[in-house]
């Protein structure tokens, strides 16, 4: 499937092309504004807008939380091409914990006990506070963005059972994980502001002691837990290209061909 576009509300119904997953309203989404998914864009530059806007979204929420957020941490850096043209790329490094005793790989888990307990997680709704579940042919309340459940399945993501109120950090990961298969590419061929995407193989990190300190720990881990853990990071990273035109006062994603 595709990120799914709604140039605005939908009916519920047969055929009305709303596939399950989680709805963005324009609201959400940092720089786009009334009328940038309408139909007559194309689907490569609502692409386009869409990678910048919910990377800004999720980095602006994990930079100002940093402090308090487990195993998710985000980067954004700037590189002039041009006198009008800059690259935005973005580093997201997921964080999980493989236990060899019940054969699963998941989220750190959070504290229990002490000063940080249930600190660490977040809900979508922290991110994007008017996003919306909707189920294959639901309703659609207003111009955005779908982005469908069957797209995150491979990458750990499902149907969250609620996105307010709880722990969404496995569906946000997934989100992270699955957009270099979904946003294409700029080629030869290809139109896209997205100028480049790495997806890194997982690699094994040491856990601070902090994470499982007696006192106080930052995580639910304990250093009994040690032996039979593993602690691994997969780290994604996107590029978009933006433009400056200052005769038309404009500063917009920047969609050619390579």
């Amino acid at each position: 499937m595709a990120l799914t576009f709604f140039e605005s509300s939908v009916s519920a119904g047969g055929g009305n092309g709303v596939p399950a997953g989680l709805f963005l309203p324009i609201a959400d989404l940092p720089g786009v504004v009334a009328g940038e998914f309408a139909d007559a864009q194309s689907q490569a530059t609502k692409e386009s807008k869409a990678a910048l806007a919910i990377a800004n979204a999720i980095h602006d929420y994990l930079s100002a939380n940093s402090a308090d957020i487990v195993g998710m941490t985000s980067t954004r850096a700037k590189a002039s091409v041009s006198d009008i043209l800059d690259n935005l790329t973005f580093s997201f490094a997921c964080q999980y914990v493989a236990d060899l005793e019940t054969e699963t790989v998941g989220q750190i888990p959070l504290p229990a006990s002490g000063a940080n307990s249930g600190v660490g997680g977040f809900a979508l709704d922290d991110l994007f506070a008017n996003a919306a579940e909707v189920a294959e042919e639901d309703a659609i309340t207003g111009e955005g963005v779908v982005i469908p459940y069957a797209d995150l399945v491979e990458y750990g993501g499902s149907d969250p059972a609620a996105i307010t109120g709880v722990d969404n950090r496995d569906f946000v990961a997934a989100m992270i994980r699955a957009f270099p298969a979904i946003v294409p590419v700029r080629s030869a061929s290809v139109a896209s502001g997205v100028t480049s995407i790495s997806q890194a193989a997982g690699t094994t990190f040491t856990l601070p002691a902090a994470a499982t300190a007696e006192t106080d720990p930052t995580t639910g881990l304990t250093a009994a837990d040690l032996p039979k853990i593993a602690a691994l990071q997969f780290t994604t990273s996107w590029t978009v290209q933006v433009a400056l035109d200052q005769a038309a006062q404009t500063f917009d994603v920047n969609v050619v061909t390579a």
